[in-house]
This record gives structure tokens, C-alpha cells and sequence, in this order.
């Protein structure tokens, strides 16, 4: 499966060598070079407009919030087939008033996610001529892969890798220290260029977090502590993995389009779909309820640890302590128990209501026909 993926991108940067070679007369070294730039560019050119129709998405889920909290105070806990009838017009009216469309925003994973695993692949299989043997690499013939082994960047091989073996090198023509020398910096970079975006990312997010949901909450918090992680693993794969100087120019390049694409669209989509106060004062609520909801979790929290140590320095008072703590424990249960239940019993209903409302529809299309 991933062979196949290969071939259209192949087919880009082997159209911009020959453009590069034939048309500007660059020498072969250097058009291998700016042809891994070129493929990057092509590439995240093609997936852009998705990109900008995924934050555009993002952005109307934000803008849309206030609007359908409305409606799910208004028909939360209507159970008749009228007001979910009600209900399903009002929410289909604010997503075509704000051109909602969730599947827009699936499409660029969709699309990036099998372009980036062909161009890993490709890379790997060029760069590496163990991990391309047996393979044959789209339309690339053995002078392109051979004069692709030749190029340089920095007067490190395109081909080389830091834990490349020394006879390797050797055969190269080049040593670790040069390799390093260039490696070392691009690594860097890509780790700076990464952890930047996805800061970057981390902030726009916060700034539309939906609070309520826990999920979302947990995620964003999540991919804080993931940055540092991200940036070890991108070092640890460009100094001690098998990852050549043509994969780190990708990676580098990459990122940093990856980069700048947050910032621009961020700006962008923010400047185009601006949010009013009833947008800001809905979010500011959101979070400010989260918090109180925290903030009791964390004094039920106290309350029992307090309870507990009165109960080990105030032996006198154990059994007081202790039975204050169980019925905390009883009334905490009982009360999640009852929630969920009137939920279960709610939703019940609800689906009750939308069985027999699409019985209707269903009966009046009949009638019509």
C-alpha cells in the first residue's frame, strides 16, 4: 500500500528536477536540492484550500456556540414531537446561516495524511539504497537516483545520516563530523519550527475552547505536555535515527510552511469571521463555570482528606470522621446516580419523541404520494 502512494510523488519532484536541469540549466546537485523544497511547496500548495476550509470550520463552530446553547436551553428537556421538530429547524437554520459543513473539515487529513507517508517513503527510498532495493521508485530512472546519491547540501550527502556507519561514510566521501555539522542545525530548526506551531496551535485553540467539554478540556491540556516529548523525538530520530540530510531539508522546510500556515490562517480566519461580544461573553461564562465546577471538586476533594486526618490524629473522633466521610461518599453517589438516571430517562423520551416524529414524516410523505 505505501509503494503506491509513492508514485505521484515521484512524479512532482522528478518534473521539477528536469525543470531545474533543462529549463534553468542548475546543476544536478543543487536542482536535487531545491526539488525537495519545490515538493514541499507543491504539495502544501494543493492542500491548502482545505486547510483554509478546516479552519474555517473551527471558526464557525466557535461562532455558532452561543447560538446552539440557546437552542439546547430552549429544547433540552422537550420530549414532544412538535418542539424536537422545532429543534432540528432551528439548529439546521444556524448552521446554514453560517455555512456549516463538517465533513470540509475531515478533508485535509484525509488528502495530507497519504501525501506526507508517500513523501517519507520516497525520501527514505532515494536517500537510503538498502531501504530502495527491490523497489522501484515511480519514474525515476537509475541516473536520477544515482545523481540524487551525488547531491549535497553543505557538502553533506544528501544520502548520509549521523549513525551512518563510518565505512559508509567513508564511501560517501564524507565523515560524521560533516554530517553532523549540517544535521545538528537542521535539527535544531525543525524542533524550533515544530514546538513554535504547535504553541501557535495550542493558543488559537484556547482562544475558541469549547470549556464544557471534557474531552476538549483534557486534549488541550494534553498537548501541552506533549510539546517537549515531540521535541525530544524529533532530536533523538534526526542524531540517532536513520534519518538522512534529504529527510531532515524536508523536515525543515516542512515545518516551517506548517509554521507559518498557523499564523496566516489563524489572522486570517479571525479578521474574516470576527466574534462579537455575545461570542467572547458566551466563552468568558463557559470557562468561568468550569472553573467553579473544578473548584467544588477540588473542596470535596479537601473536605475528605481533612476528615480523614482528623481521623488518625483525634482518635477520639474516628468514628465521627469516619462516618461523616462515608455519608459524603453515600450523598455524592446518590446524587451522580439520580443525574444520570433523569439523563437516561430524558434522552428516552427524547428518542421516543424523534421515533414518532419521523413516523409522522413519514406517513405525510406516504399521504402526499
Amino acid at each position: 500500500m505505501l509503494e503506491v502512494l509513492v508514485y505521484p510523488v515521484a512524479a512532482v519532484i522528478k518534473m521539477w528536477h528536469w525543470l531545474l536541469v533543462h529549463l534553468l540549466h542548475m546543476d544536478a546537485s543543487a536542482a536535487w536540492v531545491a526539488s525537495v523544497l519545490l515538493l514541499v511547496v507543491t504539495v502544501r500548495a494543493l492542500v491548502l484550500p482545505f486547510a483554509m476550509a478546516q479552519y474555517r470550520v473551527g471558526r464557525t463552530s466557535f461562532l455558532m456556540r452561543p447560538h446552539l446553547a440557546r437552542i439546547e436551553k430552549e429544547y433540552g428537556s422537550a420530549t414532544t414531537p412538535e418542539a424536537i421538530a422545532a429543534e432540528k429547524r432551528e439548529r439546521k437554520q444556524v448552521q446554514e446561516e453560517h455555512n456549516y459543513s463538517l465533513a470540509a473539515g475531515c478533508v485535509p487529513a484525509l488528502v495530507q495524511f497519504p501525501v506526507f507517508i508517500g513523501l517519507y517513503r520516497l525520501l527514505r527510498w532515494m536517500a537510503v539504497p538498502t531501504d530502495g532495493d527491490g523497489h522501484r521508485i515511480g519514474i525515476l530512472s537509475d541516473q536520477d537516483l544515482e545523481t540524487f546519491r551525488a547531491a549535497t547540501l553543505f557538502d553533506a550527502p544528501l544520502p548520509a545520516y549521523v549513525a551512518m556507519s563510518p565505512e559508509h561514510l567513508a564511501a560517501l566521501g564524507t565523515t560524521e563530523a560533516q554530517v553532523r555539522a549540517v544535521a545538528l542545525p537542521m535539527v535544531i530548526a525543525a524542533v524550533i519550527f515544530t514546538c513554535t506551531n504547535l504553541a501557535i496551535s495550542q493558543l488559537r485553540n484556547r482562544s475558541t475552547l469549547d470549556w464544557e467539554t471534557a474531552m476538549t478540556r483534557k486534549s488541550y491540556h494534553f498537548l501541552w505536555w506533549m510539546i517537549p516529548l515531540v521535541a525530544l523525538g524529533l532530536a533523538t530520530a534526526g542524531l540517532a535515527g536513520i534519518v538522512p540530510v534529504a529527510i531532515l531539508l524536508y523536515w525543515v522546510s516542512n515545518n516551517l510552511w506548517t509554521m507559518t500556515q498557523t499564523a496566516a490562517l489563524w489572522a486570517w480566519t479571525v479578521r474574516t469571521m470576527p466574534a462579537e461580544e455575545m461570542h467572547r461573553e458566551y466563552w468568558r461564562e463557559a470557562k468561568a463555570r468550569t472553573a467553579g465546577a473544578k473548584q467544588e471538586k477540588v473542596q470535596r476533594r479537601r473536605t475528605r482528606r481533612a476528615l480523614r486526618r482528623r481521623a488518625v490524629l483525634h482518635p477520639s473522633q474516628a468514628g465521627d470522621a469516619l462516618a461523616q466521610l462515608r455519608a459524603e461518599k453515600q450523598e455524592r453517589k446518590a446524587e451522580k446516580l439520580r443525574e444520570k438516571q433523569e439523563r437516561k430517562e430524558l434522552q428516552k423520551a427524547r428518542n421516543a419523541a424523534s421515533r414518532q416524529l419521523a413516523q409522522q414524516r413519514k406517513a405525510e410523505k406516504a399521504a402526499e404520494d
